[in-house]
């Protein structure tokens, strides 16, 4: 658990503090050193220097041929080997039980922001850039290397080289988004960690409702602790005044599983679509597709056989970035489905609305949206979290034929929730959801706060110091979970 150590805050307490004192005209050289420094130190792992050298150089070969077949040659070979070794790391073990070798920290959020950037120099949407280090700061920034998300060159190089001079208002909110990521941490993700944990490991002695709402929890869990962390890692970089991509954007307000994906780890959503998605449903197979689709089924019908082909495609992959195993790939599948159907009744649907007199802007309707978008995305939960594919059928099974209330409290009670820790999660979900709410309704909290009078603004601080002090510093029993996404 890196973000939660001691070491860990005085590393970040020392970067910014020598970012604003003596690296002020050089402060893009200090975080070359820190984020190399700290992925020795922290990861204990060499694997990312590999990534800078083998990136620099093919970044620098593809831009030099003029030749279209010898660019292709040399990417298609980056992408080969880079992806293989990323394959071979997360999938096969092989380089674990060869050589006793751990899986490198954050392996997948960098090796994806590294290809972003060699296809990027490919179709020549920038130029490479020609100072190795300043491509290994790209690479490595420290913040970003855990959790993600997952930079572009063209946003966040600029960001990284530029000196920035001490600006309040970043440096605050900046601890804000940190503290409150901490607090989505601490108090959410990690106590729904136990209920979660127990049933996945044996869902057999719980009933379907139990379990469906165990599932709930772990959706819960998993937004609360990527979010969590990609607050925490954006709030460091904002108090550096350096601003990186928004990775969530209030996911549990989305109105489709199609709206939900456009809300949920954005960063990846983005790299998808423009890497593969776009590539793929532009390509001479997907053309020919398309040519003869039309054909056979009219224009607008015919198109969207190649975009539903694509996005079944893209959503595979999706699923094979979470992990290898069945289960992973029907997830993918399952999203496939839900949104390729959407996509291709989406007329039938409008006229259906029109026929019912249902105005799709109206309040109710819109919370029939969120609800039935949540329970699609729940049940695709079984998939991710469960070990294997049987199990999640199993458990999806056992949820709708043995539907039963009678337990919850008990259950909880033996999982060793006393009322206090469950009024503690509750209290810390409801905080959650207003201020997920409040950005929805274009509520901005930070300035809010600022508004506020100091006699607000001091209780505030003093209930979260005291949330923290007692049920963390002093708390016997807590021990903080590894993040979920800490090896994606």
């Amino acid at each position: 658990m890196v973000l939660f150590t001691k070491e860990f805050a005085i590393f970040c307490l020392l970067v910014i503090s020598l970012y604003y004192s003596l690296f002020k005209g050089h402060q893009w050289v200090l975080l070359l050193a820190a984020s190399l420094f700290f992925y020795r130190f922290f990861a204990d792992s060499y694997f990312i220097f590999f990534s800078i050298v083998n990136i620099y150089i093919f970044s620098m070969v593809i831009d030099r041929q003029e030749d279209k077949g010898k660019r292709k040659f040399f990417l298609v070979l980056c992408l080969l080997l880079n992806f293989g070794l990323l394959f071979s790391i997360k999938y096969t073990d092989f380089l674990s039980s060869r050589y006793g070798l751990l899986i490198p920290l954050g392996i997948s959020f960098y090796m994806f922001q590294s290809i972003s950037y060699v296809l990027d120099v490919y179709y020549k949407r920038i130029g490479p850039e020609r100072n190795p280090f300043k491509l290994a700061l790209f690479i490595s920034y420290f913040p970003q290397i855990i959790q993600g998300p997952i930079g572009r060159f063209d946003r966040l190089m600029p960001e990284l080289m530029e000196n920035k001079a001490y600006n309040p208002d970043d440096f605050r909110h900046g601890f804000l988004t940190a503290c409150f990521g901490a607090f989505k941490k601490i108090f959410i993700a990690d106590r729904l960690a136990l209920l979660v944990g127990t049933v996945f490991s044996n869902h057999h002695a719980y009933s379907g409702s139990f379990i469906f709402f165990s599932v709930l929890a772990y959706g819960i869990q998993i937004y609360a602790d990527f979010s969590g962390g990609i607050d925490i890692v954006r709030g460091i970089s904002q108090m550096m005044s350096i601003k990186m991509d928004i990775n969530f954007r209030r996911p549990f307000f989305a109105s489709s599983v199609q709206d939900f994906w456009r809300r949920w780890h954005i960063s990846l959503g983005a790299w998808m679509r423009d890497y593969v998605f776009y590539p793929l449903n532009l390509s001479r197979p997907m053309a020919f597709i398309n040519n003869r689709s039309r054909k056979a089924f009219g224009s607008k019908k015919g198109k969207l056989i190649t975009i539903c082909i694509s996005t079944y495609i893209l959503y595979l992959v999706v699923g094979i970035w979470h992990g290898s195993g069945w289960h992973y790939i029907l997830y993918g599948l399952w999203n496939g489905t839900i949104i390729s159907l959407s996509l291709y009744l989406e007329s039938t649907y409008k006229k259906a609305l029109n026929a019912l007199k249902i105005d799709p802007k109206s309040g109710w309707f819109r919370l029939f949206q969120i609800i039935r978008t949540n329970i699609l995305v729940t049940l695709g939960r079984y998939f991710t979290r469960s070990g294997s594919a049987t199990l999640a059928f199993s458990m999806l099974k056992a949820s709708f034929t043995s539907f039963s209330l009678v337990g919850f409290r008990a259950n909880l009670y033996d999982m060793g929730y006393s009322n206090g820790n469950l009024l503690l999660v509750a209290f810390a979900i409801i905080v959650l959801f207003l201020v997920d709410y409040a950005f929805e309704k274009g509520i901005n909290l930070y300035k809010s706060f600022d508004r506020a009078r100091g006699p607000v603004q001091f209780f505030i601080i003093l209930v979260y110091l005291m949330l923290f002090f007692y049920f963390v510093v002093f708390s016997e029993g807590y021990v903080s979970e590894e993040f979920i996404y800490r090896m994606y």
